[in-house]
């Protein structure tokens, strides 16, 4: 009964958030991001509003910028040299689909840079954590193996490391000789947060 009554809210409310945000628009002349950047303390729930949103935008043009934003997120280009001019263009679209003039509305371009950085940002680095993730640790990589025994030196610097395959790593925790075996579920991540 719940989830036949939790369906049917839904479909009202897909049908009338519509109208419901033009009558917003109407009485306070500001878009939704427009309220919810003036409205929410900066932060969180500020980013969390601006992304919900966008998410529930019928409009094709933010439509396609979230797919724009979560393609340089997942590919981790979103950060990085082009970050300010990926989040101008992000905020440009914006203004123009939502009719926006940002000499009029300069707070709420601001606000809007910082929480499309904050939302996107995150994204990428849940891209960034995911590809460490599901890299496999490989003792033919110098940098893994370096990685290792930085962790070792780190752990025990005043006991020598005998070998790379030794007992000694089950003294420090790991499951057998070769702590290369306990990153199987983490890959490089692991070893990255140990050291």
């Amino acid at each position: 009964m719940m989830l036949m009554l939790e369906r049917v809210w839904n479909l009202i409310a897909w049908y009338l958030r519509p109208l419901f945000k033009w009558l917003l628009r109407k009485t306070t002349r500001l878009c939704e991001m427009q309220r919810i950047c003036y409205g929410q303390p900066a932060g969180a729930l500020r980013s969390i509003g601006v992304e919900e949103s966008m998410k529930q935008s019928r409009t094709k043009t933010i439509i396609d910028l979230m797919s724009y934003l979560d393609q340089k997120a997942n590919e981790r280009r979103f950060l990085g040299p082009s970050r300010a001019q990926v989040i101008d263009y992000s905020v440009f679209a914006i203004l123009k689909v939502k009719d926006i003039k940002p000499e009029i509305h300069s707070q709420f371009v601001r606000s809007i840079s910082v929480c499309l950085d904050q939302i996107w940002g995150y994204r990428q680095l849940s891209a960034e954590l995911e590809h460490l993730r599901r890299t496999p640790y490989d003792a033919a990589q110098p940098e893994h193996e370096a990685k290792l025994r930085q962790l070792w030196s780190l752990l025990c610097p005043e006991t020598e490391l005998t070998e790379r395959i030794s007992p000694q790593w089950k003294d420090i925790g790991f499951q057998g000789d070769d702590p290369k075996t306990d990153f199987r579920g983490m890959g490089v991540l692991g070893l990255d947060n140990l050291l």
